[in-house]
């Protein structure tokens, strides 16, 4: 379950997961962009370069009704496998319809912590009867309305409620999410060992961002995983780097934070074992727990 993007339905990867499982969700599902382009082109009369998503294994024109729907769901569950001091952060976009801005009105149903304004800077200039829209929203949602979510504003990258962060252009994914807004994140929300989880998972930038952070990830991906994979793979992880220390001989009693567990051999008086030694030693539970204590004292 951990350390994984599961390639199925989100829905399918909660429902196995226990409650009060994960520390932090980031996420960003389908606006549902195509079916207000496409009725708002065949309806009122005009065109527009409607910027439609194409998704893998996923229609983006769904019926509204059918939409809320299916976001509340996932909200919910999401609020499920939450810790009480965890927190989900949910991105979403309003859409310009005809004289109208369609909003997320489903996401004030939740215990709403704070609405944050991501500044894009640029947008694609796809309507020349509005404004350019530079800003999406990402909604700060606590498990309960009682909730003392877990935060350290010292971590965080901004200290304000408007974050200014350019699109991932270099990204070949439709709709990337930036790094910096998910480093944000997981930086003001986590410690090191905390569980990330992201149920649209896209390219994979919350699980990247969250294993180079040091934070286990989950995600869910309806389509391919051949970016996401690359994205995970290219990373180097050297845990705990630490330069200029000869590990033979080393004494951990001066180094109490050098490492979370030790992956020991025994050794008899540097005299190397023979076959018939390790055999007699795998077979001698006890001996090899003295072994173990003697190491870790």
């Amino acid at each position: 379950m951990i350390n994984k993007i599961h390639n199925e339905n989100c829905l399918e990867t909660m429902s196995r997961m226990e409650d009060n499982y994960v520390d932090l969700i980031i996420t960003s599902p389908p606006y549902n962009k195509g079916y207000w382009s496409s009725n708002r082109n065949k309806n009122n009369g005009f065109k527009t370069k409607s910027r439609c998503i194409e998704y893998d294994n996923f229609d983006d024109k769904m019926n509204p009704t059918d939409y809320n729907e299916w976001q509340v769901n996932v909200i919910t569950e999401c609020l499920r496998i939450l810790k009480p001091t965890g927190s989900l952060f949910y991105n979403h976009q309003p859409i310009q319809k005809l004289h109208q801005e369609i909003n997320p009105l489903f996401i004030y149903d939740f215990p709403l912590k704070q609405t944050i304004i991501w500044n894009r800077k640029n947008t694609p200039k796809l309507d020349k009867s509005y404004f350019f829209p530079t800003i999406e929203y990402l909604f700060w949602i606590q498990k309960t309305k009682i909730s003392r979510t877990k935060f350290n504003r010292k971590n965080s990258l901004f200290n304000k409620c408007i974050w200014d962060i350019s699109p991932d252009v270099k990204n070949k994914f439709p709709a990337p999410f930036p790094e910096k807004l998910v480093e944000n994140c997981i930086l003001s929300c986590t410690d090191e060992g905390d569980i990330v989880y992201d149920p649209f998972s896209g390219s994979g930038t919350t699980a990247f961002v969250a294993k180079k952070l040091y934070r286990n990830y989950i995600g869910s991906e309806l389509g391919s995983l051949d970016i996401s994979s690359q994205r995970l793979n290219s990373i180097d992880m050297d845990y705990k780097k630490i330069d200029n220390i000869e590990i033979d001989g080393i004494d951990t009693k001066d180094y109490p934070d050098f490492c979370d567990a030790f992956i020991v051999s025994a050794d008899y008086d540097g005299k190397p074992m023979t076959d018939a030694k390790i055999d007699e030693i795998n077979n001698d539970g006890d001996f090899q727990h003295q072994c173990i204590m003697n190491e870790l004292q």
